[in-house]
């Protein structure tokens, strides 16, 4: 027994409550006010007097309460639906209130993983009502509310169905495979007009739509897959509760059509030819124009059948072709026409001539050239037309060329001439017509040279600088690779370096060698033309071992033009070695040079200095006389 300050009792694992040392003549009242789960609560009170000597009984009995069983199955597979929602309430309104901590709050119930509910100590009229369905799921409305007695000691068990949403699932076909075509975007809507979204096929070819409702449905195609033709055709479909409604739909491949249109005579193809292309029927399906190429490509948008292409517009410098060709298109396939034009041709003529005196082989000004290499280019498309050389009278002739504006250039010119970097346009306006250009070329002349200096003398351990002059390109004409070089003597160890500057502005770099290395290592790069620079360039410097010494130093320029030199002077600082003989000379050498045409033009100058001091002579030994 178990008692309580404010008189109440609760019994104990017999079901009794003992109360002793009672006195005699005393009436004593109980009242059940809780019970047990699942039984019946009697409220109703007793009362006994208390008997000296005797042990007094009250007994209460307990009626054992009913239960109630809600179980949610899928209307098809009788599957268990677990978290399907339910309000149960008493006939009178009352929520079914549940002391035991089954109820979430205002009657609400929800099935477990089995898709029940279970609910015991119940005792009267239930009403059992589906309140939220699972997501692709419908409620029947018929069973959606039942009314249930629960008696004591009755179990009563109800059975609630669900359908499932029948669902859409689109499937997107080949017309003649029966393959299935990804990428395809679809237009779902509702007879209503609701747009229920866009949606594209996947790798299967199908989209799928599980929740689609009950209805009728319009389904059109948005994009057709690369390759096939688009079914702008409405599809309509209707979806049933529990059935799930399936919609084929074939798509058919388009075909393509390669029309080449090409020059009669030369088979190039011809640009800005216009053509009407027809079905079987004489409806016109587009014009199109031949590109850069002469190609006119129609790519994936035909119907197999019959088609015709007109020729409407012809390019500059051709005779229209009037007559109409016919291709056929195969499902899927390309077919493919080459279609030539005559041209209206004309000829280009270009005369080579000497525009000065040649020092170098003699040739008066107006001397015919031979051997001028020029290319003609057709100006509206950028194509090279032909490549023509003057013979030994400086003439070149083009073959026939349709009528139209031409470019030429020269691309080498005859030996001891430099090319022209002039542009020239020949137009052909009528059949027949000889455009005639006269070209002169100026003699060239190469040279480069250089000169140094240093001190006729030096001491062993001092100081030895050397100062450039006269360095640059004579030539009337640029050169390729231009650079000067200063091979040092073994005889002196680099210092440092001054720059000087130069006539043209540009940039260029310093590399030097190693003795017992091949390779050139960079000193400074990106130096300007304009800047005067002293870099220090000694062993410490350079970071080089005691057996090491700068064999070369060389000023790369890469492209130097006609008239290209210094301005003011490079100079190199140099020490001697401390071990010099005295008497002994060193030779310091330094060159330039650059190409023209692929050959190199060169000059080369020397600087000897001698070391200062009296020579050993050796002691002879005496004769005797």
């Amino acid at each position: 027994m178990v008692g309580t300050s404010n008189g109440e009792f609760v019994t104990d694992e017999a079901g009794r409550i003992v109360l002793e040392g009672l006195e005699p003549g005393t009436t004593i009242t109980a009242r059940e006010i809780k019970t047990v789960e699942g039984y019946e609560l009697d409220g109703q009170p007793k009362s006994i007097k208390i008997k000296e000597g005797e042990v007094q009984y009250l007994r209460f009995y307990n009626k054992k309460l009913g239960s109630i069983v809600v179980r949610k199955l899928d209307q098809n597979s009788l599957t268990p639906l677990a978290g399907v929602e339910f309000q149960i309430v008493y006939s009178d309104g009352r929520y079914l209130d549940d002391d035991y901590g089954h109820l979430s709050s205002k009657g609400l119930y929800k099935t477990d993983s089995n898709g029940e509910i279970r609910i015991s100590g119940v005792s009267g009229t239930l009403v059992i009502t589906e309140t939220k369905p699972l997501p692709g799921y419908v409620m029947d409305e018929g069973t959606r509310t039942q009314t249930v007695k629960v008696n004591p000691s009755d179990t009563q068990t109800i059975t609630v169905y669900n359908t499932k949403v029948g669902g859409l699932t689109i499937v997107k076909k080949d017309e003649q495979t029966s393959e299935r075509i990804p990428n395809v975007q679809m237009e779902v809507r509702k007879l209503n007009g609701e747009i229920i979204g866009t949606f594209t096929t996947d790798s299967n070819g199908m989209i799928q739509l599980p929740q689609a409702e009950k209805g009728w449905y319009e389904v059109v195609e948005r994009k057709a897959a690369e390759g096939y033709r688009l079914d702008a055709t409405p599809h309509r479909i209707e979806v049933k509760d529990g059935q799930q409604a399936v919609l084929e739909v074939t798509n058919r491949k388009a075909g393509s059509a390669l029309i080449h249109k090409v020059d009669s005579l030369t088979g190039e193809g011809i640009f800005g030819v216009t053509f009407l292309v027809s079905d079987s029927r004489g409806n016109p399906i587009g014009t199109y124009q031949s590109d850069n190429e002469g190609y006119v490509f129609i790519d994936k948008e035909l119907a197999d059948g019959k088609y015709t292409i007109r020729e409407i517009e012809c390019a500059d410098g051709y005779i229209l072709d009037t007559q109409p060709k016919t291709i056929y298109i195969q499902y899927g396939g390309c077919s493919t026409i080459t279609w030539p034009n005559t041209a209206v041709r004309g000829q280009i003529q270009i005369v080579k001539k000497s525009a000065d005196y040649n020092p170098t082989n003699g040739l008066p000004a107006e001397t015919p050239l031979a051997g001028a290499t020029f290319e003609i280019y057709n100006e509206r498309n950028g194509n090279k037309v032909d490549t023509i050389v003057t013979d030994r009278n400086g003439l070149a002739s083009s073959k026939a060329l349709p009528l139209g504006r031409y470019t030429i250039k020269e691309t080498k010119a005859p030996a001891n001439y430099g090319a022209t970097a002039d542009t020239f346009t020949a137009v052909l306006e009528h059949s027949g017509q000889i455009v005639k250009l006269e070209i002169t070329n100026k003699s060239v002349s190469t040279g480069v040279s250089i000169e140094k200096t240093g001190p006729k003398e030096a001491m062993s351990g001092q100081p030895v600088r050397y100062v450039f002059s006269h360095i640059g390109n004579t030539s009337n004409v640029t050169l390729e690779s231009f650079y000067w070089r200063d091979t040092l003597p073994a005889a002196v160890k680099l210092d440092k370096i001054v720059t000087g500057t130069y006539n043209f502005p540009g940039t260029y770099k310093i590399v030097y060698k190693v003795n017992n290395t091949g390779d050139y290592r960079t000193l400074a790069d990106n130096l300007s033309t304009s800047k005067n620079y002293t870099l220090a360039a000694s062993p410490v410097a350079l970071g080089l071992a005691s057996n090491q010494r700068v064999t070369e130093i060389m000023f790369v320029f890469g492209q130097a033009p006609g008239g290209f030199s210094q301005v003011e002077a490079p100079m190199v600082y140099c020490v001697a070695l401390s071990n010099l003989a005295p008497g002994s000379s060193f030779v310091n050498v330094a060159d330039v040079g650059g190409t023209y045409n692929g050959i190199w033009q060169q000059a080369v100058t020397r600087w000897v200095t001698k070391v200062y001091g009296k020579p050993i002579v050796p002691t002879l030994p005496k004769t005797g006389y």
